[in-house]
């Protein structure tokens, strides 16, 4: 294993480690802190509280995945046997990638959702919420693996 081999699996580690704690943080709110917050109502200083720690923890792992996602992409893309399907999973995996990062910056929901009204309501509320970000971040680590296969 030469240097920057061993670079770049310190990358794909820290990588990994990022959308590790991000998805894996969003698993434990949703089958765990929220069944919890339901059941036991905290008070509204402690969900901030919470809130404000598991932001931070997503924003470092969006800070960390971008940097190492960035480096990764560089070297990868200057090999030049990289396919046509390598670069379609790619641009996927980077969209869905944004999405989730927009959906992050576009700022805490309410504590209350408002009330569906329609059909659309129910769809947008479904592609935007917690639980859309878990389906993302998880479809993300999927289309990692098939980029693994595609090299």
């Amino acid at each position: 294993m030469t240097i920057p081999d061993g670079i770049l699996t310190a990358l794909y580690w820290l990588h990994h480690l990022g959308a590790v704690a991000w998805v894996g943080g969003s698993i434990f709110y949703l089958l765990v802190l929220r069944p919890a917050f339901q059941r036991a109502d905290p008070a509204p200083e402690t969900r901030r509280a919470i809130g404000a720690e598991f932001r931070g923890v997503v924003h470092t792992a969006i800070i960390l995945l971008v940097i190492t996602g960035a480096i990764m992409m560089a070297a990868q893309l200057t090999r030049e046997e990289t396919s046509p399907q390598y670069l379609a999973t790619l641009i996927l995996k980077i969209g869905l990638a944004v999405y989730m990062m927009f959906l992050v910056w576009r700022g805490r929901r309410p504590a209350v959702p408002p009330p569906v009204l329609g059909r659309w309501d129910k769809i947008k509320a479904g592609c935007t919420g917690t639980t859309a970000l878990l389906v993302l971040g998880v479809l993300v680590i999927g289309l990692s693996d098939v980029l693994t296969a595609l090299k």
